[in-house]
């Protein structure tokens, strides 16, 4: 195991060389009173003319793409609209996605939503600009390898930080697995930050994806490939979650905490997409696909558990972050407890209500799988640690039948 685990370290040590060589590219964010008019400038100058707007039923019933979508038709340009995702798009969701596209000669993709329908779009342009080779043989590192079509993203929750990554996660349902492409043409050309779009989001959902991003900027900061440059992507983000989170979650019409929200989803993104990330989103991933959770709730659900794992062993971590994001002199026990008090005031379960004894060796292993040797940890599980932590998450502590 020792040398297996030294095998992991020289892995991440190349993992960090390559990301502070690789050219990550960086998506143009129109924000501000000008931004959809500085958009649309920008279409029209990309020569756009048909958008496959890519968003979920959730989003539509709300109206939400409305606004945008008139001021795209009045700018002469058309737009199809694709909604048949649910909160994991599946790898046939994306291919419906792909011929939506291609039976109504678009040319761009705007995705109005979360991490589901940023993802969607993402992987929608990635098989057009691989039309030979399926979402499987996609999945890893680098293996799309072509200019895709243009993707432009409108995040209406603040947190998974899609925007500004480039990977995307499909379910595959057949065996019952997430996986995620990663490759630099993943990604978007541009982002609109718009907060009034957040606003109508249930509190819920407000804690869950917030939840994301606090996971996202945490994972990114306490991996041993964080630096200089994600440190202080992951700081802000940080900072601005604890002040900004619990203000958008009993105010949600403050759009100034809605504006502070979608720039640390984007600053945590930013961190994690060089860094990659840990256990909490090696196990949320499992908990979706095996269960249909949401991303965000799933790592809200195993933040905690997967914090006391680690324990003293992230304190160094742990008290310079919290120098950053609380104050000169403070501790890391006094952020453990910052970020723990934060999940209670959202609501976040200290259980997995859907979470079966039966499951869990086989969520536990799958786990451990997408993590080794991907994941930079700041140190290692055994198969044994993973079960006995997710037995701690049973509803009533479940007993083994």
């Amino acid at each position: 195991m020792a040398i297996q685990h030294l095998f992991y370290r020289m892995y991440h040590l190349g993992l960090r060389l390559a990301a502070m060589l690789l050219p990550i590219p960086e998506p143009h964010v129109f924000h501000g009173d000008k931004a959809i008019e500085q958009w649309l400038a920008h279409l029209e100058a990309q020569k756009c003319k048909r958008i496959l707007l890519v968003s979920d039923p959730g989003v539509l019933a709300l109206n939400l793409h409305a606004q945008l979508k008139e001021q795209l038709l009045a700018n002469h340009i058309e737009v199809v609209t694709f909604s048949d995702l649910s909160a994991n798009p599946s790898i046939e969701q994306i291919e419906q996605g792909v011929r939506c596209y291609q039976a109504n000669k678009c040319d761009t993709l705007l995705a109005i939503g979360g991490g589901s329908a940023m993802d969607c779009a993402k992987l929608i342009a990635a098989r057009i600009a691989r039309p030979k080779k399926s979402l499987r043989q996609m999945r890893g590192l680098f293996k799309v390898l072509r200019t895709l079509p243009p993707v432009y993203v409108v995040p209406t929750t603040a947190g998974t930080g899609s925007e500004v990554t480039v990977a995307a996660v499909v379910s595959d349902t057949e065996r019952r697995i997430k996986f995620a492409v990663n490759d630099l043409c993943l990604m978007p050309k541009g982002v609109l930050f718009l907060p009034e779009l957040t606003t109508g989001l249930p509190p819920g959902l407000t804690a869950s994806t917030g939840i994301d991003a606090l996971t996202h900027a945490l994972e990114a900061y306490i991996g041993i490939n964080a630096t200089a440059y994600t440190r202080d992507k992951s700081e802000k983000a940080v900072a601005l979650i604890l002040d900004a989170l619990p203000r958008a979650y009993h105010h949600p019409d403050d759009l100034a905490a809605r504006t502070d929200m979608l720039w640390a989803a984007m600053f945590a993104g930013q961190a994690f997409t060089r860094t990659s990330v840990g256990y909490v989103h090696a196990i949320a991933h499992q908990l979706g696909a095996v269960y249909g959770l949401g991303h965000g709730l799933a790592n809200a659900l195993v933040l905690r558990p997967i914090l006391d794992f680690y324990g003293d062993r992230i304190d160094a971590q742990m008290k310079r972050l919290a120098k950053h994001s609380l104050s000169e002199h403070s501790t890391a026990a006094e952020l453990r407890d910052k970020i723990y008090a934060l999940l209670d005031e959202l609501a976040i379960p200290h259980c997995i209500a859907d979470l079966k004894a039966e499951d869990i060796p086989l969520i536990a292993k799958l786990a451990l799988e997408e993590a080794h040797p991907d994941y930079p940890v700041p140190c290692f599980m055994t198969q044994q640690e993973l079960e006995d932590l997710l037995r701690s998450l049973l509803p009533n502590n479940e007993p083994d039948s």
